[in-house]
């Protein structure tokens, strides 16, 4: 090969090197286009909760995605139980329009076996359930977007709420 067939072939090599790359282009995925994706600020949907004689179970449903949910319980009687709890983000939307957030709270009856975020004081049946009252928080870029409370049948919800939920009923 001679100088010039070379320099030939380098330089279309260097040429490759430098072209751009323009196979995205096609592409409809907001990070290959470089479009962004909607914003929805984040609310709290729906939330769901149950127990039988061994756990409690909580479900959030949100609107847009939260960074964060946690849930305070407290009871309306003499009691000191006061317990708060960080859910976990199980599913979500890729576009960023919901996520749901759960947690499931074993019971135990000993005070020095509880663990926040592990298990529960508050027995599941109806009688503890109308002395209490929950608060739920969702959280965006570190602050509270949105929360909700709610109380038992026997039990005041202003217990929970600092003046900025909304009170939602079963």
């Amino acid at each position: 090969m001679n100088k010039l067939s070379l320099f030939a072939v380098l330089g279309l090599a260097l040429t490759a090197c430098f072209e751009k790359d323009d196979t995205a282009l096609g592409d409809t995925d907001s990070y290959a286009t470089g479009d962004s994706f909607t914003y929805y600020p984040t609310e709290i949907d729906e939330v769901t909760y149950g127990y039988d004689t061994g756990e409690w179970f909580y479900s959030v449903d949100i609107i847009g995605w939260a960074d964060d949910v946690t849930m305070y319980i407290t009871q309306d009687t003499s009691s000191p139980w006061e317990e708060d709890h960080d859910l976990t983000n199980t599913e979500y939307a890729d576009d960023h329009s919901w996520d749901l957030w759960e947690l499931t709270l074993p019971i135990t009856t000993q005070w020095d076996q509880w663990e926040t975020g592990v298990n529960t004081l508050f027995a599941g049946n109806t009688d503890m359930e109308a002395t209490m009252a929950w608060r739920i928080e969702a959280y965006e870029d570190g602050a509270v977007a949105d929360c909700v409370i709610w109380a038992g049948s026997s039990a005041n919800a202003s217990m929970v709420d600092n003046g900025g939920c909304r009170e939602i009923t079963f």
